[in-house]
Order: structure tokens, then C-alpha cells, then sequence
């Protein structure tokens, strides 16, 4: 039978690049017998299906049912009409879907009725290095005001965390048919992209299209500490609220200024180091199960941590005056490039006191619409 490969995720772990290779390399993956189909909506702006996430967000209910029908139908019609023998689909946050939203049960449904059988792909780092991760991509959409301490204690019980609850449903529809990734692998020093393609049995297939170098091709650098600091008072001008477009675009200009001038070389690393014992205490019987169901090995064999690397994170230190000068110049550039003010303390206090009320009982009762809470 011939293979339907969904890459799940884990976010923030190499995702964007496996994307990119494969996007590069659509008008000739044809030769190698594999399809990297685009399902972008009508509609879509030219060169917008790097990944799947229409796909995807059409099957959490983010977007219209209508649009949940004709992307399986288009998947469908894409199925029936190639001859590729391997198909693949990547969408980073499928593995943080609610389970019960059904998308594997979908892709598998659709999968087998064109003669494909449902594998799945995950890759996946410690779980305090996830979280720092995400968090320095939330302050990338400028999206947080608290330091990484308060973010983690926040968030440490979230289920977005435990590797092995998220990946069971799509394990289940594929019938075990699991490859699991670590973001570094104890057992090698292959760079991730090559030990993706070569786990998934593709690397020679992959590789007589493009050489070598396509394996270790990296992007969507994380923001470092100093662009963290600017973005968190931007967030505190409600900065979030005032861009017609979405956020993000507010953190690559960030992100673009600080490199343009040498700052910001590594990314952030946030300054908890009492959480790494407490996430372990949280998710550790998790990360053995998952090890165990997917490589047959205990966590510590396969998955290398994070190397050994002081915070750097500005919000829980004071910051020398030179450091402030460039993070106010970033502000202040920003502010300038999107036209940017200050709201009057009546009117962002409220608002702030309102969102965070809003995302506090959110995180209370396990309400979210679309991914795990």
C-alpha cells in the first residue's frame, strides 16, 4: 500500500524548514515517485502553500465548514488523480489539536479510501526547552508582557505538553505506524532535517534531487532577549490591538532591525532554572511513555537535551544602559513604522485587566476552541 506521511509537529522544532525543503523542491518531487500536494483555498496568494495549515485549521474549526469539506474533497481529488507513492502532508500544529475535533480520524478516512496508508511523524525536544520555545514565539506575536517564570508556572500543566496524550490519536489511526524524531538525538549527530527524511526512508530520495545541503538548510530564527524586551512593551501599548495586520508582522520587524545590527546572535533563553526539576516532576512519566510506544528505549537514550547555556532573558536582571538604549531604538522604530501611540492608562489598564481575566479563566476551566488547553 502505498504511504500517506502526516508531519504533526511538534511547533517550534525544525517544522518551518522541512516545509521550506519540501516547497522548494515541489515541481520535482514527482521524480521520486512523492507528492507535496498544495491544498490552498481558492483564493490564495501565489506562493502562500508552503504548509498545510488551511488544512488544518479547516479541520479544527477555525475556518468555515464549508472550507472543512472542500479541503478533504480537494485531498481527495489530489489522492486519486497522482501516481506518487508517497504523499506527504505537514502542518505543525496538528499534534496540539483537541482530539476531539476528529482530524486524524478525517485524514485517515480519506487516506484509505485512495489506497494510502496513514503514517504519522513527530519531533519533539525536553519539555522545558518546549516551552521556552513557545514562549519566545508568543513574544514574537507579541503576545506576552510576563517573564518566562510566570509563563511557565502558568502553563506547566498544560496537556500541550505531554507528548505522549498528544500523539495517541493520530498513533491510533495509523495503526502504530509512528516516527518519532528527537530535535537532537543522542545516537547521532546527522543533522535534524537528514535524520527526518532518513528516518521517514526518504533521504536518498530526497537527497537525488537536491544534495546534501538541502538537509541543513535552517529558518524561523527565534527572537533573542533584547527583541523579547522590546516586544514586551509594545504588548504593554496594547501594540497587538492597533496593527491592522496580524501581529506577527510587528516581531519580524523587530526581529529584522535587531539582527541588522548584530544583536540578539543567540535566541532567548528564559530565566527559570527552578522549573526545569518541577516540569520533569509534571511531564517526565509522559516523555517515558512516549519513548517506550515510539523508539522502544527510555527518553534519556534517544533524546539529547538542550545544551548547557546561562539565561539571557533582560526581564528578571537590570539591564545596563547601553542594552536600554537599543531596545528603546528598536521601540521607537516600531512605533514610527506602524504608526503606533500609547493608549491613555483608562483605557489599556481595562483592557489588559480584561484579556488577562479572559485568558486566566480560560486556563481555569480548560477552554479552548481549537487546540488541547
Amino acid at each position: 500500500m502505498r504511504r500517506g506521511i502526516i508531519h504533526i509537529g511538534m511547533p517550534r522544532t525544525g517544522s518551518t524548514s522541512f516545509q521550506a525543503v519540501l516547497t522548494n523542491l515541489r515541481p520535482r518531487l514527482a521524480e521520486a515517485g512523492i507528492l507535496y500536494p498544495d491544498l490552498s483555498p481558492p483564493g490564495s496568494r501565489a506562493g502562500s502553500a508552503v504548509n498545510h495549515q488551511p488544512l488544518g485549521e479547516a479541520l479544527d474549526g477555525r475556518r468555515p465548514a464549508s472550507e472543512r469539506r472542500w479541503s478533504l474533497a480537494r485531498l481527495s481529488e489530489v489522492l486519486t488523480e497522482t501516481p506518487a507513492d508517497t504523499v506527504l502532508i505537514s502542518y505543525e500544529d496538528f499534534a496540539i489539536q483537541k482530539p476531539s475535533l476528529g482530524a486524524p480520524e478525517a485524514l485517515r478516512e480519506v487516506f484509505q479510501r485512495n489506497g494510502y496508508a496513514l503514517e504519522v511523524a513527530m519531533v519533539v525536544k525536553p519539555v522545558i526547552e518546549q516551552m521556552n520555545s513557545t514562549y519566545a514565539h508568543r513574544i514574537q506575536l507579541i503576545q506576552e508582557t510576563r517573564p518566562f517564570r510566570a509563563y511557565a508556572r502558568a502553563l506547566c500543566g498544560s496537556g500541550r505538553y505531554a507528548y505522549h496524550a498528544l500523539l495517541e490519536p493520530w498513533r491510533l489511526a495509523a495503526d502504530g505506524r509512528v516516527t518519532g524524531i528527537p530535535l537532537r538525538d543522542v545516537r547521532s549527530e546527522t543533522p535534524l532535517l537528514e535524520r527526518m527524511f532518513r528516518d521517514l526512508g526518504l533521504a536518498d530520495r530526497i537527497g537525488s534531487l537536491c544534495g546534501p545541503e538541502a538537509y541543513r538548510f535552517v529558518t524561523n530564527r527565534s527572537s533573542g532577549p533584547v527583541v523579547a524586551e522590546a516586544s514586551r512593551r509594545l504588548r504593554r501599548m496594547r501594540a497587538h490591538r492597533q496593527v491592522p495586520m496580524h501581529p506577527r508582522f510587528v516581531g519580524h520587524f523587530l526581529d529584522d532591525a535587531a539582527w541588522s545590527r548584530g544583536l540578539d546572535p543567540e535566541p532567548l533563553r528564559g530565566d527559570a532554572p527552578e522549573m526545569r526539576d518541577r516540569v520533569e516532576a509534571v511531564y517526565g512519566a509522559s516523555n517515558e511513555r512516549f519513548a517506550r510506544a515510539v523508539w522502544g528505549l527510555p527518553w534519556a537514550d534517544v533524546v539529547r537535551p538542550a545544551p548547557e547555556r546561562p539565561p539571557n532573558e533582560l526581564a528578571t536582571r537590570p539591564i545596563p544602559p547601553e542594552t536600554e538604549g537599543q531596545i528603546e531604538s528598536l521601540v521607537a522604530e516600531a512605533i514610527s513604522h506602524f504608526g503606533l501611540v500609547t493608549p491613555p492608562s483608562w483605557r489599556r489598564i481595562p483592557a489588559d485587566l480584561s484579556e488577562a481575566g479572559v485568558a486566566g479563566l480560560a486556563r481555569l476551566v480548560g477552554y479552548s476552541r481549537w487546540r488541547v488547553p
